[in-house]
């Protein structure tokens, strides 16, 4: 574990001084080019300055003009040396960012994916999936829209009755890949996040750009060349009438009258085109250059290199690669972009019919290449959730991706892990049990905070990046294809009117119609009724073990009850028994939170109300 790690920090400790020294370096440049642009720019004010006040020497207007040549050479260069200078600021960020990742400081990740967070899910709200100090908030280094969607996907992926071991494997070997690539992630990353304000939804324009348009609106290449004559006259009349005797001003304002008109009658057609792209331009830079890097990149996995292939379409299946496509839409949006400043839009269209040309390119577009842009975007967000989940190999490098097993390419629900903790907590504090559940049911007990949560949600969590892909935090990690369900955090609701036990009660019944579909399934179901009385918590929870009792089904399930366990006792192979226990002395009372076969027969709740107060 040691050696694993230590590698690790020393690639961290290089990569960060060489960031550092990068970053002081162009800070220094920076600073030059500052002061050379200034020298610059006052040799050539001062020099012409003398030129046209003083004696008009020619050899200071040269000079002037080779100071002001030099000095817009100089802002170029100055522009280009800040663009790398922010780009490395953003690496720089960046690598924090994965410092606090293997130090799990939440405070330092930027985002925790708290809008998919979902109370009614059948796991992820048990098992931390997504909100502040999620796996989610871990692991994600998405920087668009449909990455996030993607990690999200890939981690709710067990209720996917097409999941199969195949594409699981294949996830691992392009995480492997990526995980081995510190440099490119943190640069496709910086990449992402530069050009972007926030990780926006271009929703609204693949919506418009999915309706294709009717023959009978689309502008036709006459209408152009009838708007471009127009333009023509009201321009050329206009000068003549400037420049000339003849003053032809009432043509000008036929035209520009006509111009107005076909300006609003067009408006409202036009108004839903550019509303679904305006504002978006920054979002699509930011497209394009994550689908240049992709495209130019030299990779190996299968996965990864069918997103590659995809977007590259060198067979020009799909109307060519993806960076290009998205360079011809960042270009119409950018002048689309022009008219959203009211005084431009008067003028631009009162002159030039300006709005005609730019729905007349966006429509073209959409036709040639609106079908592909959903399709291309999810590639792109299936290389960031890959990306994302090679996290959890920079975070565990010391752990292993989990294997599979199947009965006859089918389902098998089964759990064999060794040395296994829970990811979200930190590894100087983690204590890794090993935990075997071949068939049947795990009766967990133990006295308050012992463990029995942790080790349900432990189960859980890894079984969830097992299926995604991702690296577990295990040593050694067989399993087979599984859903899962759990009963965890359950708590009343005012607005439906339901109590703390019905809502356990639908959540269980939930997962009991689950496996009657005689799919393999994971249950787990923690502290089972502790809202109703003992002796009806007893017969309900005997009453789900026997619904649960079925070969296709495996579960954990925590209880305080130990008449229930004295009850299953003769029921050997379908219920196991495990336990955490603790240990009391002068200094109070100490959990080893260590997972042992066996029923617990201690109980701390008195202790713990002293320790409080409560005597």
């Amino acid at each position: 574990m040691t050696l694993t790690i230590n590698v690790r920090e020393e690639q961290f400790a290089a990569r960060e001084a060489d960031l550092d020294l990068l970053i002081q370096r162009f800070q220094k440049k920076s600073a030059i080019f500052s002061n050379v642009r200034m020298v610059l720019f006052l040799a050539s004010a001062l020099s012409l300055g003398f030129f046209f006040f003083g004696p008009a020497a020619l050899w200071l207007l040269i000079a002037g003009l080779i100071f002001l040549i030099a000095f817009v050479v100089i802002i170029a260069v100055h522009l280009h040396q800040n663009r790398e200078l922010k780009h490395l600021s953003q690496l720089r960020v960046i690598q924090g960012e994965y410092r606090a990742r293997t130090l799990h400081m939440f405070d330092k990740l930027p985002d925790n994916g708290n809008d998919f967070l979902d109370r009614n899910h059948d796991y992820s709200a048990d098992l931390d999936l997504f909100g502040p100090k999620s796996l989610f908030h871990l692991i994600n280094v998405s920087s668009t829209y449909y990455g996030r969607k993607k990690l999200r996907d890939l981690l709710l992926v067990s209720q996917n009755p097409l999941l199969t071991v195949k594409s699981i494997t294949d996830r691992q070997a392009a995480v492997e890949e990526l995980a081995s690539r510190l440099n490119d992630l943190q640069d496709f990353e910086a990449r992402g996040r530069l050009s972007r304000r926030n990780a926006h939804s271009p929703r609204a324009f693949i919506e418009y750009s999915r309706i294709r348009p009717k023959p009978e609106s689309a502008i036709k290449k006459v209408q152009l060349w009838i708007a471009a004559i127009l333009s023509s006259i009201l321009v050329a009349s206009v000068l003549i009438s400037a420049v000339t005797d003849f003053k032809v001003y009432y043509v000008s304002l036929i035209v520009l009258v006509i111009q107005l008109l076909w300006v609003a009658v067009n408006y409202r057609k036009f108004k839903s085109a550019f509303e679904s792209i305006e504002g978006l331009h920054p979002e699509l830079y930011s497209y394009r250059s994550l689908f240049e890097w992709i495209e130019k990149c030299d990779i190996h996995s299968s996965c990864l290199k069918s997103i590659r292939d995809e977007l590259v379409d060198k067979d020009n299946v799909h109307g060519g690669a993806a960076s290009k496509q998205l360079k011809r839409l960042h270009i119409i949006c950018l002048f689309i972009q022009a008219r959203s400043q009211p005084l431009l839009f008067f003028i631009l269209n009162s002159l030039f019919l300006y709005d005609l040309y730019c729905f007349y390119f966006l429509e073209k577009w959409v036709n040639e290449s609106g079908k592909m842009l959903p399709g291309n975007l999810e590639m792109l967000g299936n290389w960031e959730a890959l990306m994302s989940l090679s996290m959890t190999k920079m975070i565990y490098p010391e752990c292993s991706f989990p294997t599979f097993v199947t009965e006859s390419e089918g389902r098998k629900a089964c759990f064999n892990a060794k040395k296994m903790g829970h990811p979200l907590i930190p590894v100087i504090r983690q204590v890794r049990n090993d935990f075997s559940l071949p068939e049947g049911i795990a009766l967990i007990t133990g006295s308050n905070m012992s463990g029995k949560t942790t080790l349900l949600r432990t189960v859980g969590i890894n079984t969830v990046l097992a299926y995604s892909g991702g690296v577990c935090c295990v040593e050694y990690f067989q399993l087979g294809l599984m859903r899962i369900g759990s009963s965890m955090r359950i708590s009343d609701s005012l607005e439906e009117g339901l109590s703390t036990f019905y809502a356990e009660l639908l959540r269980i019944e939930k997962i009991i119609n689950m496996s009657k579909t005689k799919e393999p399934l994971l249950f787990l179901i923690d502290e089972i009724f502790r809202g109703t009385n003992s002796r009806d918590r007893t017969e309900g929870a005997q009453l789900v073990l026997k619904h649960l009792s079925r070969d296709w089904v495996i579960g954990l399930m925590s209880t305080h009850d130990y008449q229930l366990c004295e009850i299953n006792k003769e029921n050997s192979g379908k219920v196991l028994f495990y336990y955490f226990s603790e240990r009391y002395d002068e200094d109070g009372i100490h959990f080893d939170y260590l997972l042992s076969s066996g029923v617990s027969t201690s109980a701390n709740a008195k202790y713990l109300m002293k320790m409080v107060g409560i005597d």
